[in-house]
């Protein structure tokens, strides 16, 4: 601006003019200098409100820890310790406060000198200010701090902090600010590993969560400053290159009354951070608790099946529960699995009939330890069967115990009453009806397995059944009828060889070793008849007739004798032949006749 080619007159114009503006920017308005001890003052006061909002968090713990919950003691030795902290660092700067006021003072010794000298105090007010004993020495009857002597000055802090001692000042102001905020943050991680908060994982994972957003968001730190011109190390520089420390940067060419609402904002981020902390100490002490946080529809019913002609009843509920409790669930002693909060109940009932289900849910409780809430349910199982019929071959025969199984879709086998209609009925109870039939034809059973038994020959036998509704009052359910038929007389073998055709091979007839009387196609496997005697006789064409030979029980080897002597064409007959069936009944057989061959 002031080279090339210009008139001597507008050289010397240029250069007074880079000389005011130089001096323009030294000269640090009045107006300027007060609006920083404004800002001080403000800082100072959020300070003090911050401090009242920590107190009654830590007398909130300790009224908490009164009503001996451990967790709460814990939390409150810990905010303890976090105050600690950031008092250590309030003083560290109020010393150095003081040491800048000897400073701005004239002392060479930071150790001497009257710090409230460097205040400006109205002598026609001077009963406006009250002295103190520590810093700020000074303050005004409503707690602000008086506007500095110096507050323009551009140099003492510049070497009190950078300049003497090597700039070891400034380095341990750094070093003490993060090393703060790093204490103060470990509090909650400390917390996490302390046995009293560390019982449950919600706990656990709240301080962790909460911690790193409390990272994230506090300004107390004094790091290297970016510079956002500076594309090459994208830090703040100096002309010859040399990269800038955070005091370096924040404590040159400023006037002192904003180095000293700096200070003050260090102050106050300390005490945020604290506030900050000590807040999620005090929440993580019910972190436990169970809070609700999701909402899910309910239909709570007293029976989950009916029949026609019941009344189906619930309760439809919109139930909030916890989606992040570490609740633990048992079913009649076994533990249930718990996903986002919702126990997963399953069972595979291995019989028919009525499940209760006996419930525990332990809720961890802030401190330690847990609380449990019971709850007891119900539920029917049902045997799955489909209802085939073949109408015309619902038969009983008598002399057996003729299987039947009865269930009524949606109610508990133990509630269905069945009985026999026309005959005797003998209830698995005890119990007996006469419904007028002479006859001592049973029903035995329970649980939708019974056995009819009739011992005489009927025309038929109908079964009615009846249900005991949850109200208490019985529904007939349906009836059915069954002929009843004898059982069908059994064929006389010997062995695996028949008479049906009227001959039969001589050496099959020799290896048979029993007479057998068989049922063959008999609908009820296990029914058997036992030949109880017969009589043998050997017809042959040349020796005529052999001697009879009465046989008792059915085995064939009284016969062989007889057999070895017989030819192929001779004939052989069984005659009074006796069989004992199902409840010792005593049938005389047909004859059987054949040819051998």
């Amino acid at each position: 601006m002031a080279g090339g080619k210009l008139s001597a007159r507008q050289k010397m114009i240029n250069m007074m003019y880079l000389v005011l503006t130089a001096l323009l920017a030294l000269n640090v308005t009045k107006e300027i200098l007060l609006a920083f001890t404004v800002l001080d003052n403000s800082l100072q006061k959020s300070t003090g409100n911050i401090e009242v909002k920590t107190e009654k968090i830590v007398q909130g713990l300790k009224k908490t820890a009164e009503d001996n919950n451990l967790g709460a003691k814990s939390a409150l030795k810990f905010c303890v310790d976090a105050n600690n902290e950031t008092k250590a660092l309030v003083d560290y700067i109020h010393r150095i406060k003081t040491e800048l006021l000897r400073y701005s003072q004239g002392s060479i010794d930071p150790n001497q000198g009257d710090p409230k000298l460097a205040f400006k105090i109205d002598p026609e007010k001077k009963s406006d200010y009250i002295e103190t004993n520590q810093y700020p020495w000074i303050v005004k009857k409503n707690g602000e701090m008086p506007e500095l002597v110096s507050g323009d000055n551009l140099d003492d802090h510049v070497r009190y902090f950078n300049e003497e001692l090597n700039g070891k000042r400034g380095k341990d102001l750094e070093a003490k600010i993060n090393e703060t905020r790093v204490n103060l943050l470990n509090m909650m991680k400390k917390a996490q590993s302390d046995p009293n908060l560390a019982k449950n994982k919600e706990t656990v994972e709240f301080l962790n969560n909460r911690m790193k957003d409390i990272a994230l968001k506090t300004t107390l730190s004094a790091g290297e400053v970016k510079d956002p011109f500076n594309k090459t190390s994208g830090l703040i520089e100096d002309h010859e290159g040399k990269k800038l420390s955070w005091s370096e940067v924040y404590m040159h060419s400023t006037p002192l009354a904003a180095v000293f609402a700096m200070m003050s904002k260090i102050e106050n981020d300390a005490k945020i951070l604290e506030a900050e902390v000590c807040q999620g100490l005090a929440e993580s002490v019910s972190a436990a608790d169970f809070k609700f946080d999701a909402i899910i529809p309910v239909i709570s019913a007293k029976t989950g099946a009916v029949v026609t002609g019941q009344t189906y009843e619930a309760d439809i509920l919109l139930a909030a529960y916890n989606s992040k409790a570490n609740m633990m669930i048992n079913v009649n002693g076994a533990s249930v699995p718990v996903e986002n909060g919702v126990g997963k109940y399953k069972v595979t009932p291995q019989r028919a009939g009525a499940n209760n289900l006996d419930v525990k849910i332990s809720v961890p409780k802030p401190g330690g330890g847990f609380e449990v809430k019971t709850a007891t349910a119900e539920f029917t199982a049902f045997a799955p069967q489909a209802s085939i019929e073949a109408i015309k071959l619902n038969v009983m025969y008598v002399g057996l115990e003729n299987p039947i199984s009865i269930t009524v879709a949606g109610i508990d086998p133990k509630n269905v009453v069945p009985r026999l209609v026309g005959c005797k009925i003998n209830y698995a109870t005890g119990a007996a009806e006469n419904v007028g039939m002479a006859t001592n034809a049973a029903l035995r059973g329970s649980n939708g397995s019974y056995t009819v038994a009739i011992p005489e020959k009927v025309s038929d036998v109908q079964i009615q059944v009846s249900a005991k509704l949850p109200d208490g009052r019985m529904k007939p359910m349906g009836t059915k009828n069954f002929r009843v038929k004898g059982i069908p007389d059994p064929t006389f073998k010997c062995g695996n060889v028949d008479f049906k055709s009227g001959s039969v091979e001589l050496a099959k007839l020799k290896d048979a070793p029993v007479a057998v009387a068989a049922l063959d196609g008999f609908v009820y496997e296990g029914v058997k008849y036992q030949i109880q005697s017969f009589k043998f006789t050997g017809i042959s064409a040349q020796r005529g007739y052999t001697a009879p030979i009465n046989v008792q029980g059915a085995r064939l080897d009284k016969i062989a004798g007889t057999l070895n002597q017989l030819r192929k064409g001779d004939d052989v007959k069984f005659t009074d032949i006796i069989a004992v069936g199902p409840g010792n009944k005593r049938v005389l057989m047909p004859s059987v006749i054949a040819t051998l061959k």
